[in-house]
């Protein structure tokens, strides 16, 4: 009996608390759209720091593919496995779609599949002309050629990348600073 009247006196603050958390959660993450919107990268930065990150972007986007092109020389698992965690580190998500540039057939992928034709194709791919052709409020958008050779075929891909740019918060022993973070988007 004594345990029934410790339920019933407990059960509506449990309730009431879930409430709360809901509806804290569903706060925090209108606060996080709401920063996404107020930081814009143009608000944040003069064109000297939107340059040098446009140059980083332009790195990423080279590294990227400096990797992809790693897989056909990884002998071990461990290896392959290793490349796939920091390729997908540089990416905004792992389902984001990329062009299925390997086996040339034009569609969009899911970046894990990219990275499975990798696995298993040998190929040499070039990457030139790379350029910012616009600053948006959370990314880049850069456009360059990617010279694919696959089975003695060589292929030009002209593509249009984003970078996206934005703040994370990071915590540094007791201290957080937010830092801001490039990350790869769909192509």
């Amino acid at each position: 009996m004594k345990h029934l009247i410790y339920l019933l006196l407990f059960f509506p603050w449990l309730v009431i608390g879930q409430s709360n958390s809901q509806k804290e959660e569903a706060s925090s993450n209108k606060e996080v759209s709401k920063k996404m919107v107020a930081s814009s990268i143009s608000s944040h930065f003069n064109s000297k720091v939107i340059s040098a990150y446009t140059n980083q972007s332009e790195q990423l986007i080279t590294d990227f593919y400096a990797y992809l092109t790693l897989y056909p020389q990884a002998e071990s698992e461990a290896l392959q496995k290793e490349l796939d965690k920091s390729i997908q580190q540089m990416f905004l998500s792992e389902t984001i779609l990329v062009e299925d540039f390997i086996s040339g057939s034009n569609k969009k992928i899911k970046l894990l599949e990219l990275l499975q034709y990798c696995k298993e194709n040998k190929f040499v791919v070039s990457v030139n002309n790379i350029q910012n052709t616009s600053v948006n409020a959370t990314n880049f958008d850069m456009r360059y050629q990617l010279l694919v050779t696959n089975n003695a075929e060589t292929k030009t891909y002209n593509f249009t990348q984003k970078v996206y740019l934005f703040p994370v918060e990071k915590q540094f022993g007791n201290i957080k600073k937010t830092i801001w973070e490039l990350k790869l988007g769909e192509f």
